[in-house]
């Protein structure tokens, strides 16, 4: 591929040969190191390809050996400047064309986010554009590190995040912690300051691994919301094995506790359909840097209709954005019309959200062990209630409370036991 463009810039020609003595042309052309190629064998004469310069040196051969050339084609680079050498127009736009494309790929035209799950690209967008990274902006200006220390700083469930320049697109990488919150609230953060840790709700102890502090509950213990999980404090004793002192610090432990979630969802078998009728309509538009404007078109007549928008930009390869883009509604009709799940069908739409409720919290961390939930139909409605039993972290950090007694250094890395 990269020789046949080499070749098109250097422009080549294909001829015909014949004469008396083709085969020794042939040889004395390989002798001089003349490059020809694609040669085929047509009606007892030779057609092959060959570069202006090597045409150039095949004089005294086709002298020596008594033959003749016609050129088939002209093909390349240099033919092209010289057909159009006098349209200097068409020069002068291909020039602007360049200086255009060049000055265009300084800046940024599209930014696009990855890997976000519960941060919406439109939230992270506007979060960017409060800190001065917007579409338009000059690539000199964006430092990659400093966006990817703001994005971890400014989004509490984002741990890492990536920011690179490929063409004139911005891409941004980022990775949430799912679990954020329900580390937080098993004190899976610390601050340094020394702090206890309590339920945050109702449960039966499932398991305990204490790292930090005095563990005050075991495996199958039933605590209740505040109830003391681990102290932050751990007392020294002196020779007459009483409490002589108190080494505080930031309790550190996995508590995982058998905790419930109630579960309530109720609707209607009576319901309202939208049937399609098959009419559609469009319009068109055109977005030039920050501006869009609708193109004319026929406007639609329907009374009740959804908006697709399908938006497609312009761009050279893969990551070359430009700053135009073209856009098309596709408006469609319907009219709404009232019908009536029967009872299979809403056992199954009951079954479905309940299972995106399960989803939702497996994401969070949560291990669910157990579901009581039932689903009833009557004449008029479908309800779903009863509870899903689940295993999840419970601990949430407290301050701890300093007592009169003596304290000593804050401890460091010390493992204070393990219960499960």
């Amino acid at each position: 591929m990269i020789i046949d463009k080499l070749k098109y810039l250097q422009g080549y020609v294909r001829v015909r040969l014949y004469g008396y003595a083709p085969e020794r042309f042939l040889n004395l052309c390989s002798h001089h190191d003349i490059l020809i190629w694609n040669m085929e064998h047509v009606e007892g004469q030779y057609e092959f390809c060959i570069s202006v310069r090597g045409v150039r040196r095949l004089k005294p051969i086709l002298r020596k050996t008594r033959t003749k050339i016609v050129v088939l084609e002209k093909v390349g680079l240099p033919f092209v400047m010289r057909r159009y050498r006098k349209r200097k127009l068409f020069f002068a736009g291909i020039a602007l064309c360049c200086a255009l494309i060049y000055g265009m790929s300084l800046f940024v035209w599209k930014i696009e986010v990855n890997g976000n799950l519960h941060e919406t690209d439109s939230n992270i967008l506007k979060f960017l554009e409060g800190k001065k990274v917007y579409h338009g902006l000059l690539k000199s200006k964006i430092d990659c590190e400093k966006i990817e220390e703001e994005l971890r700083a400014g989004f509490s469930d984002i741990i890492w995040a990536s920011v690179k320049l490929e063409g004139t697109m911005l891409v941004v990488d980022v990775q949430e912690n799912l679990a954020a919150n329900q580390q937080a609230a098993a004190g899976q953060e610390e601050d340094g300051a020394p702090s206890d840790l309590v339920a945050d709700k109702d449960a039966v102890v499932y398991s305990i691994l204490t790292r930090k502090g005095t563990p005050y509950v075991e495996k199958g213990v039933k605590v209740q919301a505040g109830d003391l999980l681990v102290e932050g404090k751990n007392p020294v004793m002196d020779d007459n094995g009483e409490v002589a002192s108190y080494q505080y610090c930031a309790s550190d432990a996995d508590i995982l506790g058998i905790t419930e979630y109630p579960y309530e969802d109720a609707f209607p078998l009576w319901h309202e359909v939208k049937k399609y009728s098959g009419e559609e309509g469009s319009a068109y538009g055109v977005r030039l840097f920050h501006k869009q404007g609708l193109l004319p078109h026929l406007a639609h007549k329907f009374s009740d209709y959804d908006v697709v928008t399908d938006e497609y930009d312009l761009k050279i390869g893969e990551a070359f954005y430009l700053p135009l883009s073209f856009w098309k509604e596709t408006y469609k009709e319907y009219r709404l019309e009232r019908e009536k799940y029967g009872e299979g069908e809403a056992k199954q739409l009951a079954e479905e959200k309940l299972k995106e409720f399960c989803q939702e919290l497996t994401q969070k961390g949560v291990q669910i062990i157990e579901n009581n939930v039932m689903i009833v139909t009557d004449e008029k409605n479908c309800t779903a209630s009863g509870s899903i039993r689940v295993i999840e972290p419970i601990g949430t950090r407290k301050a701890t409370v300093m007592t009169g007694t003596q304290q000593e250094e804050p401890i460091e890395d010390e493992s204070d036991g393990d219960s499960d």
